[in-house]
């Protein structure tokens, strides 16, 4: 006998060996052992067929897999602020809370140290007649 550790499963109803892994559906423990001994008793990975040593092999290149990138889209809009040190910034503002990369960020942008306030909000009113949403795509 090749196979000699074979048990019953009862959730599948089937003989099986617990070295290699084959399974039978025979009735009995006898021809299960019948039908199991047709093949050697090894691991499946190692009957897979090996070049002999010295042999030129050629390696397959794996391309990579293609994944349809999905942007998230979200309408926003920008206000100005103030930082800690008094400085304007503008800050974005999203309407709904759709783009789930940034649901944990807060977006600012800097501007120049010799911008004043007035001229951040110019700079912000046009930003907004322009600007109608962002869009996130994952690299």
């Amino acid at each position: 006998m090749k196979h000699l550790n074979i048990g019953w499963n009862p959730a599948t109803k089937e003989w099986f060996c617990a070295k290699c892994g084959r399974t039978s559906d025979d009735a009995n423990v006898h021809d299960a052992h019948k039908e199991l001994d047709q093949y050697e008793c090894q691991v499946p990975s190692v009957e897979s067929p090996r070049a002999a040593p010295g042999t030129e092999t050629t390696r397959l290149i794996r391309k990579p897999f293609n994944m349809t990138l999905r942007a998230e889209r979200s309408g926003c809009r920008f206000a100005v602020a103030k930082t800690d040190e008094g400085k304007p910034v503008i800050q974005l503002e999203l309407f709904h809370d759709t783009v789930s990369h940034l649901r944990s960020l807060t977006i600012g942008f800097e501007v120049l140290g010799g911008v004043i306030p007035e001229q951040a909000r110019t700079l912000v009113d046009l930003m907004n007649e322009k600007i109608v949403g962002v869009i996130v795509t994952p690299k």
